[in-house]
């Protein structure tokens, strides 16, 4: 997600019962785990971390007008 749109995330995750804060730290339940495992499963290339930081750097470049699509 963007930054602006953390919060409403971490309340989703939360609320779901995806995750639960214990002590600052946010640790999957084990529905969330189930989640994690789908969607690796079937969405691999959407929740490899190369993929959405260079997805980031795209929009980002898009917003600062330095690019004008993906």
């Amino acid at each position: 997600g963007r930054p602006s749109t953390y919060a409403s995330i971490i309340t989703t995750l939360q609320e779901r019962e995806y995750a639960l804060l214990d002590k600052k730290r946010f640790t999957p339940t084990d529905v969330g785990n189930v989640v994690i495992e789908f969607l690796t499963e079937h969405f691999e290339n959407y929740v490899d971390y190369e993929f959405t930081a260079n997805l980031e750097s795209q929009l980002d470049d898009i917003a600062a007008d330095k690019k004008n699509s993906l």
